[in-house]
């Protein structure tokens, strides 16, 4: 009896090991996955500006292009790309990668996949959408429009755009900005241009001064320094009915990452508000400091007024103004686009 009382007492006494070595391995693993958890790179996405707060993580690899920070037209981005804190303190697997050849770059990136969200003009957007890109806008980046200016040799007799009727206009290369501007001047103001291609901004400028184009067209940043420096005259500003600069992705994006997308919007709507708040002149100085030039101050109060979207509201309003005048212009000859398959509302606020 002793013998069995003592072969009991040892299954008791192993169960019970058994039962504490469970317990202990369970206890281990779970004190083990919170820590990793608390540990990884991958935060919580709590809030953004644009959309209702969510609460997911985020572990989507994500590469924003964007038109190169180069130009002060992207000078919200150039400030971004020198803090990427705010941008990854929304997701941490954001990264950015600038296109010096513009929007038309951008936008083959996205078809192509080797980024999944872009930042390009709103009018290439229009365009690439309207040749059957399966692209849409998720939110607008720069509220202000393209500011540009009509600029003519100092020793000309010409102080108005109607006295550019029936002269000449040297532009870079068919379909650049300078060239739709032309067509946009044309337009609105009912003239005869002749555009004269010479290739490059050098040569537009030089042109000019030459005497073997009347006239050009240059972004207000560019034309600033111009001016101030005897180069060319202005003889008129003008600017867009449309944002200059949209976020943009692939509808296959969409579906698959919605979050993915919120969390970008978040870090760059962040960096927006600090850079449309300028405090301590932050921005300013900035810009001087990164583009290494001292702001006229035309450029300072140019710069002082372009607003970069903290919320990225969609003006439907202005789209559709984009879309009519881009069709006047005979850039855009899809007759059945309509203005509501340009964007989606999943992200951000419509405004009209």
């Amino acid at each position: 009896m002793k013998v069995m009382r003592g072969i009991k007492l040892r299954k008791g006494i192993g169960r019970i090991t058994l039962i504490a070595v469970i317990v202990v391995i369970v206890v281990v693993a779970v004190v083990a996955g919170s820590l990793a958890y608390l540990t990884s790179p991958h935060k919580m996405v709590t809030s953004t500006p644009s959309t209702t707060t969510t609460s997911t993580t985020v572990t989507t690899p994500v590469i924003i292009g964007a038109v190169s920070a180069s130009h002060p037209d992207m000078a919200a981005w150039a400030l971004l790309e020198s803090n990427l804190s705010w941008l990854t303190r929304y997701d941490p697997n954001a990264k950015v990668q600038d296109f010096p050849g513009g929007s038309g770059d951008v936008i083959h990136a996205l078809e192509t996949g080797s980024i999944q969200i872009g930042i390009a003009g709103t009018d290439a957007i229009a365009v690439a959408i309207s040749q059957g890109a399966p692209l849409v806008i998720v939110a607008t980046y720069r509220v202000t429009p393209a500011i540009r200016e009509v600029l003519v040799s100092p020793t000309s007799g010409i102080i108005n755009i109607t006295q550019l009727n029936g002269k000449t206009m040297a532009l870079s290369k068919p379909g650049s900005l300078d060239a739709i501007a032309m067509l946009y001047l044309r337009s609105i103001y009912h003239i005869n241009l002749t555009p004269v291609y010479v290739g490059s901004f050098s040569a537009q400028v030089a042109s000019v001064v030459s005497g073997s184009a009347a006239s050009t067209n240059v972004g207000i940043f560019d034309a600033t320094s111009l001016v101030s420096n005897g180069t060319l005259r202005s003889i008129l500003t003008f600017d867009y009915p449309y944002p200059m600069f949209s976020v943009v992705t692939t509808r296959s994006f969409v579906q698959q990452h919605p979050y993915a997308i919120r969390a970008v919007l978040a870090g760059l709507e962040y960096a927006n508000s600090i850079y449309d708040s300028n405090p301590n002149n932050l921005t300013l100085n900035f810009i001087s400091s990164y583009y290494h030039t001292e702001l006229t101050p035309t450029a300072t109060d140019v710069l002082l007024h372009v607003v970069f979207s903290t919320n990225g509201a969609i003006n439907v309003t202005a789209l559709n103004q984009l879309l009519t005048l881009y069709r006047q212009l005979k850039i855009i000859t899809n007759n059945t686009l309509t203005v509501s398959d340009l964007y989606i509302t999943d992200f951000s606020p419509v405004v009209s």
